[in-house]
């Protein structure tokens, strides 16, 4: 009886670690469809046992450990790849909204209305006298300038968009990182045994990380204890089963309230370089914000140089007074200073004043210096142009207390502006055809609005002279005469916009399709190592359950020869 028993403790072993490889089989069957789940695998191995009858075979069969299989080196790789597709396709997706919301190649697109526009003061040029002509700039004006404004407001409220997504992000991030650092406890107290491997939870450890690891690149680094630590560009986020903690600052920016990401505890700024996040951020204040930046630009360079054509022409009829639509900031100091606080540039020069007596049509010009040559003390400002205006006979100017320039003729005269090289008509905003300073400003001026006749369509005063208007229709692909447009023509400039923005969202394109691919690729690679195969786990069924079998049948024949030896005693 004593030689038997050994024998049952080795069919008793079998029993044991083949219901053990069983019910890691079933666990690969039951989550074959988890993507989450990483194949277990348990590892067999032979028991040493004490002589039997003069031999020594072995204490029978265990299951000596389990193993998850994972490579770490490839989950890494996956986390950066998501984090690379993520932030690819958020660029991509705000770049794509943009250029639906420019809707070029229509008839409402603002190149269409440029033309349009410009057009319409050829209408003018030919026909100077014909009040319907220049009805159609004031309507042309109008089409263009409700276009730009409505394109701005889209590209204001796609940075709010932005803004809000990264914050509901930055949100998700915070509450996935609390998550794994309760994991780590967890798991370093179910593995603290040095024999227990806490499958479940790492597994779910594993998809948090990746979930993580796609709204921002994050590194890991496994502790003893079987902790992960992350890393957010080198800056630990969670440190064992602590998390730093996400949080948001919201500040105004250029009128915007803009959300930065920065860690809870320190109130230090999270620098993520791919990711969801990235590419929110890259979306929010690198590409929108430099359209939106570029249709300011564009604005101002059209008021700006239709102003300064504009402003040194005559219409149907003159001004009686005129006011200038920028005020500075302290009429004291020079124009051209930044705490004069002109919008607009502004040089050396002069411009000319005309009074005209209704009356008899004599035409009185004065020249106005505008000194801006940095020599000496006697720059021009806000101040000292009012003095020159009021030695100009039949003209009162002032100052007044919002910093605008004020001129009037006296009763009996009007006046007008001409041969302005300086360009502190079109930076002061007199006689101007468009008021305000960028896209969402840009109107007709309010004089014009109220008589189309003060569009300014002549150079000499002549009724049917339309030179002017002439000169601002060519302005379309005429080489801008200030630096606001970079050398370039308003219809160049648009178009160099439009075409870097469509080129912009090509390559956003290619590298999300890209990196999509790479992660598709990795995707593949973590099926192999990870994911089930049910055609292997069938196969590992059947061999695991032929061995219990084999197992139960040598513990039977076991009980057989016992009875047979009780039945000799």
């Amino acid at each position: 009886m004593a030689l038997l028993g050994p024998s049952f403790q080795i069919g008793r072993s079998a029993l044991n670690a083949y219901q053990a490889a069983l019910a890691i089989t079933g666990q690969n069957i039951a989550n074959a469809g988890n993507v989450d789940y990483a194949r277990q695998t348990g590892r067999l191995t032979a028991m040493v046992g004490g002589p039997i009858a003069g031999v020594t075979p072995g204490a029978g069969v265990a299951l000596w450990r389990l193993r998850r299989n994972v490579d770490e080196a490839l989950e890494a790789r996956l986390r950066f790849a998501s984090a690379q597709r993520a932030g690819a396709e958020q660029v991509h997706g705000s770049l794509s909204q943009t250029e639906a919301l420019y809707n070029e190649l229509s008839d409402q697109d603002v190149s269409t209305l440029l033309s349009e526009f410009f057009g319409s003061f050829g209408g003018v040029q030919t026909s100077p006298a014909d009040m319907t002509q220049r009805d159609l700039v004031v309507n042309a004006a109008d089409g263009l300038t409700r276009t730009m404004q409505r394109l701005r407001s889209g590209l204001v409220q796609q940075v709010r968009d932005l803004n809000d997504q990264a914050v509901v992000v930055a949100n998700q991030a915070n509450t996935i990182a609390g998550e794994i650092a309760d994991l780590n406890e967890q798991i370093v107290t179910s593995e603290s045994d040095g024999r227990t491997i806490a499958s479940a939870l790492r597994d779910r450890r594993d998809s948090l990380l990746r979930d993580l690891g796609e709204l921002m690149d994050i590194t890991t680094r496994e502790q003893p204890g079987g902790a992960v630590n992350v890393y957010v560009n080198s800056e630990p986020l969670v440190d064992l089963g602590r998390s730093r903690g996400i949080t948001i600052e919201r500040e105004l920016r250029d009128g915007l309230e803009i959300a930065s990401v920065r860690f809870a505890d320190n109130d230090g700024p999270i620098t993520a370089r791919e990711g969801k996040l990235a590419g929110l951020l890259s979306a929010r204040d690198t590409h929108v914000q430099d359209q939106l930046n570029r249709m300011d630009t564009l604005a101002r360079g059209l008021i700006y140089e239709v102003n300064r054509i504009h402003s040194q022409g005559t219409g149907l009829v003159r001004y009686a007074s005129v006011t200038s639509e920028h005020a500075v900031l302290d009429s004291s100091v020079a124009l051209n200073s930044a705490a004069a606080g002109l919008e607009f540039p502004i040089t050396n020069g002069t411009f000319e004043i005309r009074v005209r007596d209704k009356t008899t049509g004599a035409v009185t010009t004065r020249q106005i210096d505008v000194d801006l040559d940095g020599i000496g003390n006697n720059d021009a400002t806000l101040a000292s142009l009012v003095a020159q205006l009021n030695n100009v006979p039949g003209v009162t100017a002032s100052v007044a207390a919002d910093n605008r320039l004020s001129i009037a003729a006296a009763d009996g005269s009007e006046i007008s502006f001409g041969n302005d090289s300086s360009g502190a008509l079109a930076a002061l905003g007199i006689a101007g055809f468009f008021k305000g300073h960028d896209a969402a400003t840009i109107a007709v001026a309010d004089a014009i609005r109220s008589d189309p006749r003060l569009i300014a369509a002549s150079l000499t005063g002549e009724v049917n002279d339309g030179d002017i208007a002439g000169r601002i229709a060519e302005l379309a692909a005429s080489t801008s005469t200030s630096d606001l447009l970079g050398g370039r023509s308003i219809g160049d400039y648009h178009g160099d916009m439009v075409g870097d923005l469509a080129v912009t969202a090509g390559g956003a394109l290619n590298t999300f399709e890209a990196s999509d691919a790479v992660h598709q690729g990795l995707m593949a690679q973590r099926e192999a190592v990870s994911g089930v195969n049910l055609d292997e786990e069938a196969i590992n069924l059947t061999k695991y359950e032929r061995a219990f079998q084999g197992a139960a049948r040598y513990i039977d024949v076991l009980s057989q020869m016992t009875d047979e030896v009780l039945r000799l005693l």
